[in-house]
């Protein structure tokens, strides 16, 4: 911990503080804020804080993405970020970015024209998606486009933006990594085809 740490708000009972402290490993300084009962002074705060290190909130929050193989790299990015925005409570934020993957991943496959509705079914004409990741790709759509439009007036539960999410991932496994997983599965019992025949 450097430093002192200081009182930031509080009632009779409820005091809360915040301190600086400093990574063991990277050296990088992180604040930290603690609500402590009854504690009405710095010495006994930093004590308490640092007994009590697991009810400590910590700003800033470490955003934490999900890394998506077989995807290419612009959208897998995109996708990466809009975990990262759910990572950290930015719900309106992680809809958003998840739709911009669904149009970027439409646009990646050659469908430029038309709105996100035809876009959509578009992909499914194509045979790029199933019937039902078609109507996920929608629900992506409906929700997405509030977002977009401005129309943000109710904001996002946590468990919205995660099923927006989980939908977002079956989008990109239908398009990508399914297709590479089945060719590699292909290409690995190929060559040991090839190999076969070579020692017969």
């Amino acid at each position: 911990m450097h430093g002192e740490p200081t009182r930031v708000s509080g009632d009779r009972d409820i005091h809360t503080w915040a301190a600086a402290f400093q990574c063991d490993e990277c050296r990088v300084l992180s604040i930290g804020t603690a609500s402590l009962v009854r504690t009405l002074n710095p010495r006994e705060a930093a004590t308490q804080m640092r007994e009590y290190g697991q009810y400590i909130e910590w700003l800033p929050t470490k955003a934490v993405g999900q890394h998506f193989a077989d995807v290419p790299d612009h959208i897998a990015e995109a996708a990466s970020e809009a975990h990262r925005c759910h990572s950290i409570g930015a719900h309106r934020a992680a809809v958003l970015m998840a739709r911009s993957v669904l149009e970027a991943t439409a646009k990646e496959r050659g469908i430029l024209k038309g709105n996100l509705i035809e876009k959509i079914d578009k992909l499914h004409e194509e045979q790029h998606i199933r019937p039902l990741v078609r109507d996920s790709a929608h629900e992506i759509r409906h929700l997405g486009n509030d977002m977009a439009h401005g129309d943000f007036v109710a904001p996002v539960a946590e468990e919205e933006a995660a099923e927006i999410l989980e939908l977002m991932g079956e989008l990109l496994n239908e398009v990508y990594q399914a297709p590479a997983k089945l060719r590699a599965a292909q290409a690995a019992r190929l060559a040991r085809t090839g190999a076969d025949a070579s020692n017969n």
